[in-house]
C-alpha cells in the first residue's frame, strides 16, 4: 500500500524556503541524460523536470491565497505560504521543491540498499503503464463515466517520459513506505509500541456512530433521473422533535441501536438499525475538518460534543436539509478493531501518527545526502515552463 499522507515525492513538504547552497553538490558533468546521481545511481533529468512540474502545482494552490494572485496571471514571482507556515517566492519555492524531491528518491535508494531491501517494481511500473496511455486512475474514473487524459499527453511535452513518471509517481512513494514500515512497524529500528500507539491513538481519535434522519423525500423518474423535494413544514417539525426526542432517551441511557430502531419503526421502514448505523474513528479537530469523512459541517458541530453524549445536528438547505442523529463513544473501546483486530487499520494509525516525523526524517536526510547534480541541465528548467496563458487572454492581445 502507498503512504498516501506522506507522500512527498509526489506532493512534496518544503522544510525551509531558501534555496540549497549549489556547492552542497559539485557538477562533474554536463551530460543530458542525468540530473543528480550518488555514484553510480542516477536519476533521469525527466525525474527533475516530473519533480518541478508537481512543485509547480502546488504552489499554484498555495498563490491562489497569496495576496495580489489574479486568475489568468503568472503567479510565480508572488510571496506564497506553504502547509508549514514557510514563506517564499514561488518560483524559488518550486526549484527547492523539485530539488529536495530528487535527492530524496536518491535517499530512498541508499536506505533500502543499506537494509538489504527492495520492493516489487514491476507492479508499479503496470500501473504507469496504464495512466500513460490512458490516464490517471482511469479504471477508477471510467466505472464512475468519466474520460481520463492520457499522462503521456500532459507530460511528454516537458520532456518527462513514461520511466520518469513511474519513478516519481508510483516506485518512490513504494520505497517511502517500504522504509517507513522498517522504521516504525514492529521489528523496526525505531519501533512503536503498542503502548505509545494506543496511547496516541485515544488521544487523537474520535470515535462516533450516527444515523441521519432527511427532511425531504426523493423520487425517480423514468429516465432514472433523482429528484428530492423538501418535507412540509409540518412534517419537518414532526421529525426534529423526533430528533431531539431521540438524543435526549441516548444522553439519559439508551442505546442508539435503539433509538434508531424506533426511527425505522416511525417511518415503516424494514430495514435494521445495525445496517442503517453508521459507525467510524477518525481525526477530528479544527485543522484538519475539511477532510473529516463527516463532512465538514457535522464535524465542526460535533467538536464540542462530550463523550457518551449525542446531539442532533442539521445540516443542508431546502431539498437536502437532514438531521444527524450522532454520539460520541469512547475511543478506548475502538482499540481493539483498530488497533489489533485488523492490521492495515493498525498501519493506518501508525502512519498517522508518525508521518510528520518521517516526512521531516526525510528532508533531513535528502539535504545532507552527498551528491553530484548536472546544473547546466537542472538549471536550464524554469518553473515558466508550466505556466500557459488562457486563450481568451492571448486573443484579446492580438486583437489589439
Amino acid at each position: 500500500m502507498i503512504l498516501k499522507n506522506i507522500k512527498k515525492i509526489i506532493a512534496g513538504t518544503m522544510a525551509g524556503a531558501v534555496m540549497l547552497s549549489a556547492a552542497a553538490c559539485t557538477p562533474i558533468s554536463s551530460k543530458a541524460e542525468w540530473s543528480y546521481k550518488d555514484g553510480e545511481n542516477e536519476k533521469a533529468i525527466g525525474v527533475y523536470i516530473f519533480a518541478l512540474y508537481n512543485a509547480y502545482n502546488r504552489a499554484k494552490t498555495y498563490a491562489e491565497e497569496a495576496d495580489g494572485y489574479k486568475e489568468g496571471e503568472s503567479f510565480l514571482d508572488l510571496t506564497i505560504t506553504d502547509d508549514k507556515g514557510e514563506k517564499a517566492v514561488a518560483s524559488e519555492w518550486i526549484k527547492n521543491e523539485a530539488d529536495i524531491s530528487v535527492r530524496e528518491t536518491l535517499f530512498l535508494d541508499k536506505a533500502l540498499d543499506d537494509r538489504k531491501a527492495t520492493i516489487d517494481e514491476t507492479i508499479y511500473n503496470t500501473q504507469a503503464e496504464e495512466d500513460w496511455e490512458l490516464g490517471y486512475m482511469h479504471s477508477y474514473y471510467a466505472q464512475m463515466g468519466y474520460g481520463t487524459t492520457p499522462q503521456k499527453d500532459i507530460l511528454e511535452q516537458y520532456g518527462i517520459s513514461k520511466e520518469s513518471y513511474s519513478e516519481l509517481q508510483y516506485i518512490a512513494a513504494a520505497k517511502q513506505q517500504e522504509l517507513f514500515n522498517l522504521m516504525y512497524e514492529k521489528g523496526g529500528s525505531e519501533e512503536v509500541s503498542d503502548k505509545d500507539l494506543k496511547k496516541y491513538f485515544d488521544s487523537s481519535y474520535t470515535y462516533y456512530s450516527y444515523y441521519t434522519i432527511p427532511l425531504y423525500e426523493q423520487s425517480t423518474d423514468e429516465d432514472g433521473n433523482q429528484a428530492s423535494t423538501a418535507y412540509s413544514s409540518k412534517k419537518q417539525t414532526k421529525f426534529k422533535n423526533l430528533a431531539n426526542e431521540y438524543v435526549k432517551a441516548i444522553n439519559s441511557g439508551k442505546t442508539i441501536e435503539s433509538q434508531c430502531q424506533s426511527y425505522l419503526k416511525e417511518t415503516k421502514s424494514t430495514a435494521k438499525a445495525e445496517d442503517t448505523i453508521t459507525t467510524n474513528c477518525e481525526i477530528l479537530d479544527k485543522d484538519n475538518l475539511g477532510t473529516a469523512t463527516l463532512g465538514e459541517e457535522v464535524a465542526k458541530k460535533f467538536l464540542d460534543v462530550k463523550v457518551g453524549s449525542a446531539a442532533a445536528i442539521t445540516i443542508g438547505e431546502k431539498d437536502t436539509k437532514t438531521i444527524y442523529i450522532i454520539q460520541k463513544l469512547n475511543t478506548k473501546d475502538a482499540e481493539k478493531e483498530y488497533l489489533t483486530k485488523d492490521d492495515s487499520t493498525r498501519s493506518s494509525v501508525l502512519q498517522r501518527m508518525k508521518r510528520d516525523d518521517f516526512s521531516d526524517y526525510l528532508v533531513k536526510q535528502a539535504k545532507a545526502i552527498k551528491c553530484e547534480v548536472n546544473s547546466s541541465v537542472v538549471d536550464s528548467y524554469d518553473p515558466d515552463m508550466f505556466w500557459e496563458e488562457p486563450e481568451e487572454t492571448s486573443a484579446a492581445a492580438s486583437d489589439e
